[in-house]
């Protein structure tokens, strides 16, 4: 399955209500935010649990120590709100150069229980972004970060910079087949997890560009069959691509009883096409891996071919991507890796939550230079119009994390734009710097979020010159205001 940890994206929503019985002792936010944060920091489960029941968090301290397995202790940066009631603070995880918003809130009907605790991305405030290094240091400290990383067997994959098209550097480490001794190379092919997104979203713009759809369409324009036409008459294109439709999951109980017959994309609409949205549409963020099938049967409908025929043939073949697919995984893909998942603290072949098939929504397969390949088709204007890849690469959601198809954040020349993508087994990055012409790929056949982190490492401290302003290929760069939530 494709498991998109929304950390990327909105990382982490938790939100909680109120218990009945009312304790007796008073507390002000700002002692519960410091006790929760000495607790999670420390890793310590029972201080952290008797946080959470003595303020009526009806959560268990697991939750927030897998959290803290994959960002590390939170460094504190700055408050955004700090009042008797109610403490908001934007927090780093030590390992993995991400912001997060803590917001901590008494019910003042009800204290000291809380009536939120609630974690989410942002994008850390320029004050405390990490310093730009010169390139040879960069390599230097992101390598010897892929080295430790290897060694301590907590990663395997490959790695990719590029600038302006030209390799800067290059990591391979770890097995690709730990069973068969086979190492990893640079023809290894990992899972994309949600990278597919970035090609269902291109697809979307090229048929747009072709007068087959308008972003403005709804789904029932295009699905004429789809069971819920109330929903389907309710949300549109631009919706599904930016992730403001409200519709939805699809991993869960329903697809693991039924995933053996989802083969193809309507196979989804039989399971999960009932649902009416968790919101009215347009008003809200929530990440929608439903959104993307939907996306993809609608490039289906619009085409008259399958959404694989579609790619292979408007975007991988274009952009030379001659290793990438999403064939089954009952289907031996030469040099695909072996995925493996951490179980009592050993890497084992993981199995039960790939997809059968790679999906509109994620689950396809590459490598490192294939995607590069594909990032440089974007920025040459090959796949879609400069303009179109401007709108897509834009805030377009409501929290401004994410554009049509692509996470993005910051303005100027330090706007990036990409996906993040992760699955038991499976970690895929990709970042590009279009005001620079830079290109950070990562992809991992182990769990998440090690690649990823390394990923942002070097994305937040790509040096920023002219030189690159004045290398950059045509396509334009314009100022953006953007939040990132991180992955996701």
């Amino acid at each position: 399955m494709l498991l998109i940890r929304t950390l990327m994206v909105v990382l982490l929503l938790f939100s909680t209500s109120t218990w009945a019985r009312v304790p007796t002792d008073p507390a002000q936010a700002e002692q519960i935010f410091r006790r929760w944060l000495a607790a999670y920091n420390a890793g310590d489960s029972q201080a952290l649990q008797a946080v959470l029941s003595s303020h009526g968090i009806d959560h268990t301290a697991q939750r927030y120590l897998d959290i803290r397995e994959t960002f590390g202790p939170f460094d504190v940066l700055t408050r955004t709100v700090d009042t008797p009631d109610t403490i908001a603070a934007i927090v780093r995880g030590t390992s993995s150069d991400r912001g997060i918003l803590i917001t901590v809130a008494i019910d003042p009907a009800n204290r000291p229980y809380l009536k939120t605790l609630q974690l989410e991305g942002v994008e850390i405030p320029d004050a405390f972004k990490p310093a730009r290094l010169e390139m040879p240091a960069l390599i230097a400290q992101s390598r010897a970060r892929l080295d430790t990383l290897a060694a301590q067997d907590k990663l395997s994959g490959t790695f990719l910079l590029a600038q302006d098209g030209k390799v800067q550097m290059a990591w391979q480490g770890g097995r690709a087949d730990r069973e068969q001794g086979i190492p990893v190379d640079s023809s290894t092919t990992f899972r994309l997890a949600s990278l597919n997104k970035m090609f269902t979203a291109v697809a979307i713009l090229q048929l747009a560009e072709a007068g087959k759809l308008t972003l403005d369409d709804t789904i029932a324009r295009h699905l004429r069959d789809y069971p819920h036409q109330a929903v389907a008459t309710s949300i549109t294109i631009r919706q599904l691509l930016n992730h403001t439709t409200g519709l939805g999951e699809i991993f869960d109980e329903a697809f693991e009883c039924r995933k053996a017959s989802l083969k193809t994309l309507a196979d989804y609409w039989e399971v999960y096409g009932a649902a009416a949205p968790a919101f009215q549409p347009g008003t809200q963020d929530q990440y929608s891996n439903y959104g993307y099938i939907l996306l993809g049967s609608i490039i289906e409908a619009a085409s008259g071919q399958s959404y694989d025929a579609y790619v292979e043939q408007h975007i991988f073949g274009p952009a030379g991507m001659t290793a990438t697919g999403s064939a089954p995984e009952a289907t031996l893909v030469p040099g695909r890796a072996v995925p493996y998942t951490l179980s009592d603290g050993r890497w084992v072949r993981e199995t039960k939550t790939l997809p059968l098939r790679g999906t509109s929504a994620g689950g396809g397969y590459s490598t490192a230079h294939d995607l590069l390949r594909f990032a440089e088709a974007l920025r040459s204007g090959r796949l879609i119009p400069a303009s179109a890849l401007d709108a897509a690469t834009s805030p377009q959601n409501t929290k401004g994390w994410y554009g049509y198809g692509f996470m993005v954040s910051g303005e100027g020349e330090q706007h990036q734009y990409g996906h993040e993508g992760g699955a038991p087994g499976a970690n895929a990055a990709l970042i590009v710097l279009p005001s620079h012409g830079y290109v950070v790929i990562g992809l991992s056949n182990v769990d998440p979020d090690a690649m990823e982190n390394v990923v942002n490492f070097v994305g937040n401290r790509l040096p920023l010159s002219q030189r690159g302003l004045s290398a950059r290929p045509a396509a334009p760069a314009t100022t953006r205001r953007a939040t990132r939530s991180p992955t996701r």
